[in-house]
């Protein structure tokens, strides 16, 4: 970029010609008498206060800082006279700052950190609600006159940034083309396309975000630091390409940040996504078959071209037909399977599963029963037949696992136990429970536990309460045997146990309202109110005083605070 008018966004204005006020007043002290004697005295003198004063890169942002290599080629005195400035700057003393920057180029305009005193210049008539100013003679003034410096990258998105802030949304965008046009391939450059990109969505200008993220995707130099925004645009723009269902295009934006096995990923993924999108709205359901169609090409190459995973890139056309709900081409990618590669026991559970899917049983039951693994085969008729309601057969099946498969046997059995229990066949599944516990004994409290249920659930109270004593489990059994004997009619017994309850802090409100309860059973209302009253006072912040709150009102008329006082 040549130093002249190339380039330029409007007339900008030679540094220093605006600072004739202070320039006379500075060359006749500083430049007559510190600046003859910089050497022996001023450099000594500026670099013991540059010791207490560093620069405090951390207090400024990013468009602020001065660049290491600029900063190293500046003198003692120039890098105080900075300092000074941004001290004045950082304590948003701007008044004072815009002038310590006018003295750094009055007295030092040939130095290498002029480009920056002129930028730091600008941004404090930003600041000091002169933007016009820091356009036209500050930001402007840097790209015209150090061009090629890095200070002149920042003043022209400074540039764009203002009017941006302004709401000149036309200005903003020629800035930031500017940026891209003058300066590409550094970091400003990429931060002005996503500001672009910013607006571009504001106004959802589909073809401008179109444009933007192609750029972001092939133009832009990946780097360390435009890698993560550039894969992340290609995402974008390949996202665009498959809801327009152009599937080739989204592929290649997606080629340029992944390879090999992860760009078949990726690609299968973000398709797949896509599809879903389409097919949740019967209007765009089309659009779906035909991106489909296109992804199921891809994945035929991938196949060919990738033969080591090709059975599972048919598994692939598989699920993408069952997604767009063809099951009728299923079944031709499983022949194909079979032809190019055998028949093996994944094929055949996969096949059962098609049968299934259309109610062939029968089919799918010979498949199962056709497994080179009779295990796995025979487990996974069970569950077949379990899912489709046939109980009675999948018992069958357990048993015959039993004896295929003893090292397991428990596992059947605890199934078959649970089966029973769900057709209510109590007395089958008790009888299971009660062989579970003499071959694994160390399991036996849950088993005693689920007997104790079965015999509840046919209203075998007594025989309860024999199975719940013989269990460890302190206050759960407790509550559980309390249950059985208010079924029973037996109040007291209840009472009796709920009341060994009491000695657990975390049972105790429980306790306290199921004896309440079980002296209402009783008929014994005096008792029942007093304990209700006292579940409020003892436990006020419980779940149990709050029932017990609300029956006392609701059955007696009662009203009580929960804390036990009654209301006047």
């Amino acid at each position: 970029m040549a130093r002249s008018d190339q380039g330029r966004l409007s007339s900008g204005r030679k540094p220093g010609c605006g600072y004739n006020r202070l320039r006379a007043a500075f060359r006749s002290t500083l430049s007559h008498s510190l600046m003859r004697n910089r050497g022996p005295l001023l450099a000594p003198l500026a670099g013991l206060l540059l010791a207490f004063f560093p620069l405090s890169a951390s207090a400024l942002s990013d468009l602020e800082q001065i660049p290491l290599p600029v900063f190293e080629k500046m003198r003692e005195v120039e890098r105080y006279q900075l300092k000074i400035a941004e001290k004045h700057y950082s304590s948003k003393n701007y008044k004072v700052a815009l002038a310590e920057y006018e003295k750094f180029l009055t007295l030092y305009e040939k130095s290498p950190g002029a480009p920056y005193a002129q930028l730091m210049w600008s941004h404090t008539q930003v600041h000091l609600k002169k933007v016009k100013t820091a356009l036209r003679e500050g930001f402007q003034s840097v790209i015209d006159y150090w061009p090629e410096s890095h200070s002149a990258n920042v003043a022209a998105y400074c540039i764009g940034d203002a009017y941006r802030k302004m709401g000149e949304v036309k200005k903003a965008k020629e800035a930031f083309q500017f940026v891209l046009k003058e300066y590409p391939d550094t970091r400003l450059s990429l931060r002005s396309r996503l500001d672009l990109l910013h607006y571009a969505r504001l106004h959802k200008d589909d073809d401008w975000i179109l444009e933007i993220l192609k750029g972001l995707t092939y133009v832009v130099k990946r780097t360390e630091w435009s890698s993560g925004a550039c894969v992340q645009a290609c995402q974008e723009l390949a996202t665009m390409h498959f809801f327009a269902q152009d599937f080739t295009a989204g592929r290649k934006a997606l080629a340029t940040s992944y390879k090999d096995e992860k760009l078949i990923q990726v690609v299968f993924d973000m398709t797949v996504k896509t599809m879903s999108h389409l097919l949740k709205d019967e209007n765009t359901r089309r659009a779906a078959l035909k991106l489909g169609d296109q992804l199921i090409a891809q994945v035929r190459r991938d196949s060919i071209e990738d033969s080591p995973n090709a059975r599972s890139h048919l598994y692939r056309i598989v699920g993408l037909h069952g997604m767009l709900g063809r099951p009728d081409k299923i079944w031709a990618i499983y022949e194909e399977v079979e032809d190019k590669f055998g028949r093996d026991d994944d094929l055949r559970g996969r096949m059962a599963q098609w049968h299934m899917s259309r109610e062939n049983l029968k089919n799918a039951r010979r498949l199962y029963e056709e497994y080179d693994n009779r295990v796995a085969g025979l487990e996974a008729l069970a569950a077949m037949l379990q899912s489709v309601k046939q109980p009675v057969e999948a018992i069958k099946v357990f048993h015959r696992l039993i004896a295929l498969n003893s090292d397991n046997e428990v596992g059947y059995l605890e199934t078959i136990a649970q089966i029973y229990q769900g057709m209510s066949k109590f007395n089958e599944a008790i009888a299971v429970f009660v062989k579970l516990i003499d071959l694994n004994g160390k399991n036996a409290p849950g088993y005693q536990w689920s007997i104790g249920g079965c015999y509840e659930s046919v209203s075998e109270w007594k025989k309860a309460i024999g199975m719940y004593r013989q269990i460890d489990d302190f206050p759960k059994t407790h509550f559980a045997m309390a249950t059985c004997h208010r079924k029973l009619g037996e109040h007291k017994e209840a009472v009796a146990l709920y009341r060994q309850c009491l000695v657990n802090d975390a049972s105790a409100p429980r306790a306290t309202l199921e004896i309440a309860y079980t002296y209402e059973e009783a008929k014994e209302a005096k008792n029942a109110i007093r304990t209700f009253q006292l579940t409020c006072k003892r436990y006020p912040k419980s779940n149990q005083a709050a029932r017990a709150h609300a029956h006392l009102q609701n059955k007696y008329n009662i009203n009580v605070t929960l804390g036990g006082a009654e209301d006047e």
